[in-house]
Order: structure tokens, then sequence, then C-alpha cells
């Protein structure tokens, strides 16, 4: 009997750092002649297909179309009502027939579903085809989002959330929230985890422990691959940057000058660069905030930090929008701005990171031995400040707008330039562990390994 072509199919959440750690894993698994079908929203196509994938559309879980509206949001009803992560009950609902339909047309059929917790569809979708299903885990573990009891149950209530998950269990007996929660629809299979075991943040709270703490996590590392496409910003389309001025940064690492990259990464540029980040950034001071406001007020302090010194040259992320340094001073002579940046090109070739603590920059800057200084916002961030600083690999600004000065800045970035930094020490000694941590060969056998597992336990009854 001819053995059963492994068929691989990602579900994916249209974010950067989401998408990023993926795109590499499908080249692996189409170097080990895998068949790949990624599903995700049409401006990721391209980099998806230079993975290696074939594409299929999948809607942003973001925002729901006029259609959905209609049948799940009650009319008036105000935007904190259904908005994401309310939206993608309501978006998974409405297209899971349509998108079963699509898998099981599928040739070879698919063996296995990679999805992203966010997306509540993956599981159900890999329930109805009986194969097994893995979670994309992209942070650091499911107890660096502690969402607080009281806005679970208040999400839980709204009416689209309600309506759809009433109709996903009507059609298909899966009550999606016995085992999951919002951003939380881990996998009973199993969940790779791109970050190594001393950085890792189990499920913490009550509500995780009771509905899925008892689901497999396996840390596997960053996965990184530079021969691999990647994506600058998720709402712009665009690969990394191409037309990096390299020359200027070569000046000055042959003047021996410092350099320091700065970015706050893609969250602040993209749905909340003029909406407040809301409640979940409340325990850090930002509820109030807009993207573009945290990015500016971040500007301006590296501005007043480091203008005046002749040692350093500082690259800084603005992002896409070109109303980003609206009202700013004139930009320091020893800064270089950039709308994006090639991280990963990058950071091997700098003195200090200042991010705002998002999974994917912390754990490439720590690939790298780099060492941080964390502004984070909210959602992951925060815990992953406090992990920075806790191991000793960098400095933590939480409630930014209080702690971040000019001077607490200088300073700080100061000290990890130093010689004998202990900061660096640390983060090599990450580095070390991220190297052993099995990455994108350890990622591919895990998945092969579950879908094999349930082959031949299907094949046994």
């Amino acid at each position: 009997m001819a053995e059963k072509r492994q068929h691989v199919v990602f579900l994916n959440f249209p974010g950067t750092g989401h998408m990023n750690p993926t795109l590499p894993l499908v080249a692996e698994l189409r170097q080990r002649e895998v068949e790949v079908t990624y599903f995700v929203d049409e401006p990721l196509r391209q980099v998806v297909e230079a993975a290696g994938a074939s594409w299929r559309h999948m809607q942003d879980p973001m925002e729901m179309n006029e259609e959905q509206m209609a049948h799940y949001v009650p009319e008036g009803a105000p935007k904190e009502d259904y908005e994401f992560p309310m939206s993608a009950v309501a978006i998974a609902a409405s297209i899971l027939p349509c998108l079963l339909s699509e898998l099981k047309t599928l040739q070879p059929p698919p063996t296995t579903i990679i999805y992203d917790p966010f997306l509540p569809q993956g599981l159900v979708a890999a329930k109805q085809l009986g194969i097994p299903c893995i979670g994309s885990v992209t942070l650091t573990g499911p107890g660096v989002i502690a969402l607080p009891p009281f806005l679970i149950d208040s999400w839980e209530s709204k009416d689209a959330v309600c309506r759809g998950r009433q109709e996903i269990k009507d059609r298909y007996e899966i009550d999606i929230f016995e085992h999951g929660s919002f951003l939380e629809f881990y996998s009973p299979d199993q969940n790779v985890v791109t970050t190594v075991d001393s950085l890792y943040m189990p499920p913490t709270t009550p509500t995780q422990l009771t509905r899925f703490g008892h689901f497999p996590f396996r840390c596997v590392g960053p996965l990184l691959s530079p021969s691999v496409k990647r994506i600058s910003h998720a709402k712009t389309a665009a690969t990394e940057a191409t037309r990096f001025p390299w020359d200027q940064l070569e000046s000055a690492s042959a003047s021996s000058k410092k350099v320091v990259l700065i970015s706050m990464g893609t969250v602040a540029t993209s749905a909340f660069w003029e909406k407040p980040f809301g409640p979940h950034a409340g325990k850090n001071g930002l509820q109030d905030t807009t993207g573009k406001e945290f990015l500016q007020f971040v500007i301006r302090r590296a501005y007043q930090a480091f203008r005046h010194d002749e040692h350093m040259f500082v690259i800084l992320a603005t992002g896409p929008h070109q109303d980003a340094l609206d009202g700013l001073p004139e930009v320091p002579d020893n800064f270089l701005l950039q709308e994006t940046v090639p991280q990963l090109e990058l950071l091997p070739r700098c003195d200090a990171f200042v991010t705002h603590g998002g999974a994917n920059s912390m754990h490439e800057a720590l690939s790298f031995s780099v060492p941080l200084v964390v502004v984070p916002m909210f959602g992951d961030q925060p815990g992953n400040t406090d992990a920075v600083a806790q191991r000793g690999a960098g400095f933590a600004f939480r409630n930014p707008l209080e702690s971040l000065t000019a001077q607490a800045l200088r300073s700080s970035v100061a000290q990890l330039l130093e010689g004998t930094s202990s900061f660096r020490a640390t983060a090599e000694a990450i580095s070390a562990e991220i190297r052993q941590a099995g990455g994108l060969p350890l990622a591919a056998e895990l998945i092969l390994e579950t879908a094999e597992l349930r082959s031949s336990k299907l094949g046994g009854a």
C-alpha cells in the first residue's frame, strides 16, 4: 500500500508577528516534499507563495463585512461590541461552511492543520475533517496573555459572539469556549511555541488552567531563516525593505560608532494608528493612547536622549504612515529614519535594540546576542518586558508615559553599550539556548509526527 502523502494546511492570522515565524516553516516542510496550502488574506499572497506554499484566501478576522454585520450584530450596537477579538468568532462561524468545502477539495487530502490560536476555525475544521491540528503559538506561551475574567465575561456576552458561538455549536457540535477563550483557541493535539523553555509562560489564570491547562505545549525556539522572504508590515503587503542604505551603516561602523536600532513593531502602526489601545492596555497606562501618539512619544524621547551623541548611530523605524513625523522636531544628524527595516539582517550589526517587546523582535534580538530596552504597549509585550528584565538581558519600561524619560533612556542604553556589560553576556547565554532549542527541524518533525500518530491510531482502530 502506497504511503499517504503529507499535506499540511496553514490557517493564519494576518499579522506580521504571526506570519513571519511560519514562512520559514513552510519552506522547511516543502524541502521535505510535504504539500503545503496556506489560507490567509489576499495582501499576503506573494510572501506565502514565495515560501513555497499554495495560497488560498481567508477573510481577515479583524473586520466583518456588511452581510456579516447584518447577520451577527444588532442594529445600533456600538463598535466596541463587535470589534476584534469578538469579530473573530462571528467571522469564523460565517466562513466555516465555505472553508470546509474548500478543504475537502484539496488534493492530496489535508493531513494536518496548523492554525493561529487567535482563530477558532482551525480547531473546528480539523475536527470536522478528522485530522489533527497544531497551534502555531508565536508568543512566549499562554501565560503571557492573562485576560482578566471581567473582560472575558464581557466579550463572551456580546451578541455577535453569542450568535457566532451558537452557530458553530449547532452546525458542528463544538463549543469553542469549552476549552478555549478569546485569542486562546489552543489545540488539544499539539501546540508549537516559538520560544525557549526558560522564557516559556504556561497557562496561569483559573480560566486558562480549567479550559486548556492540560493541553500540550512544546517550545522549539524562534523559527528564523535568512533565505526566506519576510514581511516588514502586514498591512502594506511589502516584503522586507530592499533599499536600506547599507552604506550609511558601513560608514558608521567604520567610524567605530555604536549602532542602536529603535523599532516599535507593527501593531502601533496598523489598526491602532488613530485608535486608542483600549482597556487591555490599561495596566500599562496606555488605554487612552493611540498608536501614533505612542510612536511619536518614543521618537521624541529618543531624539532628546541621543541627539548630541556623536559616538552613536541610531536607526529608527517609523512605519508606513506619512504623518508619522508630523509635529516632531527636526531629525538629528546621527539618526537614520526608515519606514521599514530588514530587521533580521540588521540586528547582528547592532549593539543595542530599543523595542516594543513583541515576541518576534525579542527573540530575534536575543538570537543575535543583542541586549534590549523594552517599551511595551499591551498584549504579550508587558510580559515579555518583564522576562527580559528578570533574565538580565536588558531594561524594562512598564507604564512608559511615566517611566520613559530621556535621561532614563540614555542611561539604560549607555549601560547596554558598556564593554563589560552583563546584559550582553546574558543575551549571549540566551542565544546559546535558542541555538539548542531545535528550531525549524524540530517544528517540522513535531508536525509530521502528530499527523503520523493520528494516522496510525486510526489505522489500528
